[in-house]
């Protein structure tokens, strides 16, 4: 498994191969991923633990949420515990295929 320390918290990079990625992120209290999109990777993340502010709503343990490519969405964790989010991604995780949006 490898961890990335990123600007919102940490990132478990778990399974993957040349098709598909997954990984944890764990977003921390008062912490948000910025307003972004991908131009190469779809994403399907669900809750596991927490919630989340996502695009505007409120994301609860058990919620998914799909993101298709150029599909803009932010997360923000109000709460004051960490806000765990399965990831899997197709094609395989890629940083540099995070495109902020201002």
């Amino acid at each position: 498994m490898q961890e990335l320390n990123e600007y919102f918290g940490k990132v478990h990079l778990f399974e993957s191969d040349n098709t598909f990625g997954s990984a944890i992120i764990y977003l921390e209290p008062g912490k948000e991923i910025k307003n972004h999109h991908h131009k190469k990777m779809k994403e399907v993340e669900i809750i596991l633990e927490g919630e989340v502010v996502c695009n505007g709503k409120i994301r609860k343990k058990g919620d998914i949420l799909i993101w298709e490519l150029n599909q803009d969405h932010n997360h923000r964790n109000l709460s004051n515990s960490i806000t765990k989010i399965l990831c899997i991604t197709v094609p395989p995780y890629n940083p540099e295929d995070e495109y902020v949006v201002e």
